[in-house]
């Protein structure tokens, strides 16, 4: 549930092209809601680029794809619940974050180009 979450929260920044009006709750896409959202092509454009940054789909080199383990795996467990987290995923969020495109992704060497990893370290210290 937890990664449901942040996909939600992720999804939403890039629709909205905003670190605002992120609204994580249960059933934000329901099923019908969901296979409504997606036949947009901004919502298809949208999911297939929050996969590709999470490492999902697209070859990216190998520092961007250590750093995205450790976003993973410090904002996953208790993401769902836990406001402090997604005010971290907001602030964190780099303007780049909303006009890279998938294909930038194979060439990123650091995901501090998308997100501040400065936020990540706020959260382990």
């Amino acid at each position: 549930m937890d990664e449901d979450f942040l996909v939600q929260a992720l999804l939403q920044a890039r629709m909205n092209r905003s670190r605002g009006n992120i609204v994580i709750k249960t059933g934000f896409f329901g099923r019908r809601d969901l296979e409504r959202e997606l036949k947009t092509p901004k919502a298809q454009e949208a999911l297939h680029f929050v996969a590709g940054f999470l490492g999902f789909m697209v070859k990216t080199p190998i520092p961007y794809g250590r750093e995205i383990e450790k976003f993973k795996a410090y904002f996953t467990p208790g993401f769902a619940s836990n406001d402090s987290k997604h005010e971290q995923l907001r602030r964190g969020l780099r303007e780049s974050y909303f006009d890279a495109t998938i294909e930038s992704l194979e060439t990123t060497e650091t995901l501090d180009a998308l997100f501040d990893l400065a936020e990540l370290k706020k959260g382990h210290g």
